[in-house]
C-alpha cells in the first residue's frame, strides 16, 4: 500500500498493513534526507484550498517595516488596522504572527461586519487536482476550509484578549459577528463540497486553556457538525486540528461529527493520553502531531516515546502519525530519522505489546 492508501484505509475504518506516517510538506527539507525518510514510508501532508477569497468593496492599504507589515481595511463602514510580525524563525519558509489585531472594541464591529458580508468566494479547483496528480499516493492533499466562526473572531480578528473583553460586556455582539460569518460561510462551504476535495480540514487550533467547554459547546459544537454534515453528504472526510490541551472537552469533542481529531498532541505538551482519546472518541481516528518537545530529548527518549505511543495506540486502528510543528533545525535531521525508523520497525499493525 502507499501512503494515501494506508490514510484511506485509516479514515474509512479499516486496518492497513502499517500505521500511517505524515508530515506536513512545509515542514520536511528536500533532498536526500527526504528521500530517505519517504523511502521508509513517511509521506507528505500537502494542504491547499479550493477557493479563493476576496473583498472587492474593500481598499486594502500595507506597509511593510523591518519585520512587520503593517495592514489597514478601507470600508464604507470604518476603516480597521492590523500589525502582523512577519520572518518569524519557524516552519521553512518563515513565518507570521498577528500582534495587533483589527477589531480593538465595538466600534470596529460595523467594518468588520462589511468586511465579512463583503467577501466573495470562488471555486479554485485546479491546484488540488495538480497538487493529488503531482503527489501519486506518496501523501494526500487535505483541504483547507476555514476556522469555525468562534475561532475565526479570536485568532483572526479581535485577539484573546480583546475577545474577552467584548464577550463579558457585549455578549450581543459577539454572537451577532459568529451569525454573520457563519451565514457567509455557507457559500464557501458550497464550494468545497462541490470540490473533488477527498479530506477537508475545519480549523481550528483548539486548546481548553483558551476554549472553554461553555464556549465549545455553545460556539464550536454546533458549527462542526452543521459544517461536517453538508461536506460527509458529499462523501469528504472532514478532520479538525485540535492540538491543544483537550481532556476538559473530550466529551464535548465525541459529540463531534468529525472523521478525525487532526493534531492530537499526547502529553507531554498535551494533556489527554492516546488511549484515554481512543476509548472516549471510538468512532474517530486518532490524527496524532508527534509532541515537538519529545524531539529535544534525545535518541533514548525519542525511541522510547514511540514505542510507548504504539503501545498505548495498540491494536493501532483508527491511528494516524504525523509532525504537524516545527522541529528546530538544529535537531531536526537527526530527531526525525530516529522517529521514522523506530515507526518502520515497529509501527507493523496490528500492533502488538512490545516488551
Amino acid at each position: 500500500m502507499d501512503v494515501e492508501e494506508r490514510v484511506k484505509a485509516v479514515l474509512d475504518g479499516r486496518m492497513p498493513d502499517v500505521v500511517p506516517m505524515l508530515i506536513y510538506s512545509n515542514h520536511l527539507p528536500r533532498g536526500k534526507f527526504e528521500r530517505y525518510l519517504r523511502n521508509m514510508g513517511l509521506g507528505l501532508d500537502v494542504r491547499c484550498s479550493v477557493y479563493r477569497a476576496y473583498m472587492p468593496n474593500v481598499r486594502i492599504e500595507e506597509r511593510r517595516s523591518g519585520n512587520y507589515l503593517y495592514t489597514v481595511y478601507h470600508t464604507p463602514k470604518g476603516n480597521l488596522s492590523m500589525v502582523t510580525r512577519v520572518n518569524l524563525k519557524f516552519q521553512l519558509a518563515g513565518g507570521s504572527w498577528i500582534v495587533e489585531h483589527p477589531v480593538k472594541s465595538v466600534d470596529d464591529i460595523k467594518a468588520l461586519k462589511y468586511m465579512i458580508e463583503d467577501t466573495v468566494y470562488e471555486a479554485h479547483y485546479d491546484e488540488y487536482s495538480q497538487l493529488k496528480g503531482d503527489l501519486e499516493g506518496d501523501g494526500v492533499v487535505t483541504v483547507s476550509s476555514d476556522y469555525t466562526p468562534l475561532m475565526k473572531t479570536i485568532i483572526r480578528y479581535m485577539g484573546f484578549k480583546n475577545f474577552a473583553l467584548i464577550y463579558k460586556r457585549r455578549q450581543d455582539v459577539i454572537d451577532d459577528v459568529i451569525q454573520t460569518i457563519d451565514e457567509k460561510y455557507m457559500e464557501m462551504y458550497k464550494i468545497i463540497a462541490d470540490s473533488p476535495a477527498e479530506i477537508v480540514r475545519i480549523g481550528d487550533n483548539i486548546d481548553s486553556t483558551f476554549i472553554s467547554p461553555t464556549l465549545f459547546e455553545k460556539y464550536c459544537l454546533p458549527y462542526y457538525n452543521k459544517y461536517s454534515r453538508i461536506l460527509r453528504a458529499r462523501g469528504k472526510k472532514v478532520i479538525s486540528h485540535m492540538d491543544g490541551r483537550l481532556r476538559i472537552l473530550k466529551d464535548l469533542i465525541a459529540e463531534a461529527e468529525l472523521d478525525a481529531v487532526e493534531a492530537f498532541t499526547p502529553p507531554p505538551v498535551g494533556d489527554l493520553p492516546v488511549k484515554e482519546a481512543r476509548e472516549t472518541w471510538s468512532d474517530k481516528v486518532i490524527w496524532i502531531n508527534f509532541p515537538e518537545t519529545v524531539f529535544l530529548e534525545g535518541p533514548e527518549k525519542i525511541k522510547r516515546f514511540t514505542v510507548n505511543l504504539l503501545e498505548e495506540a495498540a491494536p493501532g486502528d483508527r491511528l494516524i502519525v504525523s509532525i504537524t510543528e516545527d522541529i528546530p533545525q538544529e535537531y531536526l535531521k537527526n530527531s526525525l530519522r530516529l522517529l521514522v525508523e523506530t515507526m518502520y520497525e515497529y509501527g507493523r499493525l496490528p500492533i502488538k505489546l512490545l516488551r
